[in-house]
C-alpha cells in the first residue's frame, strides 16, 4: 500500500528554523543560514523515526545539493485568490489530493518573469501561515528529481514575500517508491533551469 507523503509536520519546521534565523543580506551569513537548514534536514532523513528511510527500514543514502546561490532567493508579489478554490492535485501513483488555491506568486530570475501557484494543504493540520508549492523546471528528470521539488513558504499579511529555491527539497517518493507524492500542477512547470536546492537522489 502506498503511504501518503504528508507535507505538514517535521519538514515545515525547517521553514520555521530558516525564518527564525533572520533575513541578513550578507551573502556569507545567508549561505551559513541555508547550510544550517540543509544540515537539519539531513539529520532528520538519517535518524528521525518519521524519516522515509526509517519508516521503510531502508539504508540512508546521502542527499546532495547545488551550491548555494543568492540569485535564487527572490522577492515575489502575491496575487491572492479572494475566494478559496479547491483543486485536485495529481499524485505520483495516479490518485489525487485536494488542496486550496491560495495565491499566485510573481517573481523574476535573471530579469525574466515567472509565477508559481501557491497551495494550502487541506485537512493535513498544517501550521498557520504556512503554505506549499510543487514545481518542476528544465533540470527535472536529469539534474533533479523527475517528479518535481517542493517549497514551503511562510506567508503573513504582506503581499511581498521571499521565495528561496536554495531550500527546494525532494518529495519522499524520490527516496522511497512506497510513497504517494503530489506532482507539480501544469502552471508550475517553469521554462528555465533552477540549479538550486536538492539534486536528484542517487540510490
Amino acid at each position: 500500500m502506498k503511504k501518503i507523503a504528508y507535507l505538514a509536520g517535521i519538514i515545515i519546521l525547517f521553514v520555521i528554523i530558516y525564518y527564525s534565523l533572520g533575513g541578513s543580506d550578507n551573502n556569507q551569513a545567508y549561505r551559513e543560514k541555508v547550510a544550517d537548514v540543509r544540515a537539519e534536514r539531513v539529520r532528520f532523513l538519517k535518524s528521525s523515526e518519521q524519516s522515509p528511510f526509517q519508516q521503510f527500514d531502508k539504508k540512508y543514502q546521502p542527499v546532495s545539493y547545488f551550491e548555494i546561490d543568492p540569485k535564487y532567493k527572490v522577492r515575489a508579489n502575491l496575487e491572492r485568490i479572494s475566494s478559496p478554490v479547491r483543486m485536485a492535485v495529481q499524485n505520483s501513483d495516479g490518485t489525487t489530493t485536494t488542496y486550496s488555491k491560495f495565491a499566485y506568486a510573481n517573481f523574476k530570475i535573471d530579469d525574466q518573469p515567472f509565477k508559481l501557484l501557491i497551495l494550502k494543504p487541506a485537512g493535513f493540520g498544517a501550521l498557520p501561515n504556512t503554505y506549499f508549492t510543487a514545481f518542476a523546471d528544465e533540470t527535472s528528470g536529469s539534474l533533479t528529481y523527475g517528479g518535481g521539488r517542493y517549497l514551503d513558504l511562510e506567508i503573513g499579511k504582506s503581499d511581498n514575500i521571499e521565495i528561496d529555491f536554495n531550500l527546494a527539497y525532494n518529495p519522499y517518493c524520490a527516496y522511497v517508491s512506497e510513497y504517494s507524492c503530489p506532482l507539480p500542477p501544469a502552471e508550475n512547470v517553469l521554462p528555465l533551469k533552477i540549479e538550486a536546492g536538492e539534486k536528484a537522489f542517487k540510490y
